[in-house]
Formats: C-alpha cells, sequence, structure tokens
C-alpha cells in the first residue's frame, strides 16, 4: 500500500483523470438503473403493493387485465375459494372542476373490506358505502390536489371527495383511484356484472375457461412494462461490458508504462507478489474512491429531486439510488 499511495501522490494527474473516467461510468449506470426502478414502480406499484400473489383471468386474455372480462356467474362459481376478491382496472381522466385541469389516471375497483383495499397515510379509509369519497395515491399531491378536494370524471361528469390519500400507487405511469365497486358502478353503469381479475394470496386450481398468473406476471404484461424493462436493463448490461474492456485497457497500458519501474524493483529485492499486490490496491483504491463519489452524488441528486419524482418503496432505494424525471 505504501508504494501505491507514493505513486498516486507522484501521477495525480493520470490518475485522476482516469478516476474521474470509472466515476463517469460508475455514475452513469447508477443513474439508469435508479430510471430502471423508477419507471418499473411508476407502472406497476398498484399490483406490486399488495398481499396478492395471484390473479385469475379470463381464458385468452393474454395475462393483460384490460383484455379480461369476468362475469358474475363466474365470481359465483369461483368464490368458494376464501381468498378471492374481484377487481376492476382501468385508464380514464379526471378533471378539477374550480381550474379546470385535467389528470390521467387508473381507476381500480376493489371490496372495502378486502385484503386489496389500500392503506391510507392520511385521511379515511376506503369504504364499501354509498359515498362520494375515495381514496387516491399521494402521486396525485403533486398536481395540487389535498384532502377533502372534489374532482370529477372527465368521461361520466360523476364527482368524487378525495377521502383519504395512499402511498405513491401507480399503474401503467398514471395516479391509482381506489374506488369501490358500487361507485365503479355509477362511472361504468354497463359493467355492473363484470369484472377484470380476481385476486388471491395463494396458488389456485381452476378450470381451463379461466388463466390463473402470478402477480410478477400480470406486471410485466402491463402494456410497456416489458419493452421499456428490457431496453434499459439492456443498457446498463453494455454498460458493464463497455466498462470492463475501457478499464481493462487503461490500466494494461498504465502496466505497461510501469515495466522499467517494476524491473528496476525487482532487481533490488521486490517480490513478485507484492508488485502485483500493489497494482491490485491501486485498481482497487481508484474504482472505490470513484464508486463512492458516484454514489454520494447520485444520493443528494435524489434527494434534491421533487417529492413526486421520488420512489416511495424504501428496498429499491436501497438496491440503487432511483429516481426518475
Amino acid at each position: 500500500m505504501f508504494l501505491t499511495i507514493q505513486e498516486l501522490r507522484h501521477n495525480k494527474l493520470k490518475f485522476g483523470a482516469l478516476s474521474f473516467i470509472i466515476f463517469l461510468i460508475v455514475f452513469l449506470v447508477l443513474f439508469i438503473t435508479g430510471l430502471a426502478a423508477g419507471l418499473a414502480n411508476d407502472s406497476g406499484a398498484a399490483i406490486k403493493n399488495t398481499p396478492a400473489t395471484h390473479f385469475v383471468l379470463q381464458a385468452g386474455s393474454e395475462s393483460r387485465l384490460s383484455r379480461s372480462a369476468l362475469t358474475q356467474s363466474d365470481w359465483q362459481a369461483l368464490k368458494q375459494h376464501q381468498s378471492l376478491t374481484p377487481i376492476n382496472v382501468t385508464q380514464a381522466t379526471i378533471e378539477w372542476p374550480e381550474k379546470q385541469t385535467k389528470t390521467d389516471i387508473a381507476y381500480i375497483a376493489v371490496d372495502a373490506t378486502s385484503f386489496m383495499t389500500p392503506k391510507v397515510t392520511q385521511g379515511q379509509k376506503l369504504s364499501n358505502q354509498s359515498t362520494q369519497k375515495v381514496v387516491v395515491s399521494s402521486k396525485l399531491q403533486a398536481n395540487g390536489y389535498q384532502l377533502g378536494d372534489t374532482f370529477k370524471d372527465s368521461t361520466t361528469g360523476q364527482q368524487f371527495k378525495i377521502g383519504g390519500f395512499s402511498k405513491q400507487m401507480a399503474y401503467a405511469h398514471t395516479p391509482v383511484i381506489y374506488l369501490n365497486h358500487h361507485q365503479w358502478q355509477t362511472i361504468f353503469p354497463t359493467q355492473k356484472t363484470t369484472y377484470n381479475a380476481f385476486a388471491s394470496k395463494r396458488p389456485l386450481s381452476v378450470n381451463k375457461h379461466y388463466q390463473v398468473i402470478s402477480k410478477q406476471t400480470l406486471i410485466d404484461n402491463i402494456p410497456g412494462y416489458s419493452a421499456e424493462q428490457s431496453s434499459l436493463y439492456l443498457m446498463i448490461d453494455f454498460l458493464y461490458v463497455i466498462s470492463l474492456f475501457v478499464l481493462a485497457i487503461f490500466f494494461y497500458i498504465i502496466t505497461l508504462q510501469k515495466l522499467r519501474d517494476f524491473g528496476a524493483l525487482k532487481a533490488l529485492g521486490t517480490t513478485t507478489c507484492y508488485l502485483s499486490q500493489h497494482i491490485i490496491s491501486e485498481i482497487g483504491l481508484l474504482t472505490a474512491v470513484a464508486i463512492l463519489l458516484a454514489g454520494g452524488i447520485i444520493s443528494v441528486i435524489s434527494q434534491s429531486m421533487p417529492a413526486a419524482c421520488r420512489l416511495c418503496s424504501q428496498h429499491q432505494r436501497s438496491s440503487a439510488p432511483a429516481f426518475y424525471f
């Protein structure tokens, strides 16, 4: 380590430039990894953060909620499974009457007494009573919505009141509004006996008229999710490969430049093992400094981003500083 410190002090410019290159590569990898994690959360948080592990869909729906239509007869045939509860999901637009502004959202209708009911962070829980109060994602607070505000569905003009806020739940990059099934029917009266899926907390065995899929399979089939994630992680994989080649070439050239110095040290009695440890410690020290610096800057940037641009999932932050624009 003594030789490593002395060489780094003697060649500040050369090793500083190399450390800066490593910093830029690590920063880009962390940035894109955080972007991928943030977009994944923004696309499927409303499904991922539920106790459900499996979903029953109509056969032939290709694991997509929007293509599944289950009837009241299907519910009567399957409701003996005590872990099942029906849900409806669709995307729509709401308006703020006072400001005449529109916001894209996703409606999710659930039984307010079931395990699919969202936990509220502020206000009242969702109930099955015939009221106007609904629970909405806290992501809507970035659009100016507050507890007690009234909004209306852009298509039907049906008005609802924000009774509570849940966590930053999202579906297909839109904030989620949770309704009970009675409220759902006021918006979609023609779908009184139709559900998109039945959620379950354990695997089920059903006949060929239905399709049982896992939670992750359902998330993977949200429109655009797989293409978005595969593109980003392909970029990350290429960055890893490019980084390895670039760093290997740089350190190889630097090592070649020191062959005469190594020869002199060998003549003075320095062992090959010591020289190998010197090279490894030099690479490790430069890389560690660059990684720590990149991680620190990413963390500062993620904390300085607006609240609406941050992830709410703590475990995703621990895997990478995750944020998105």
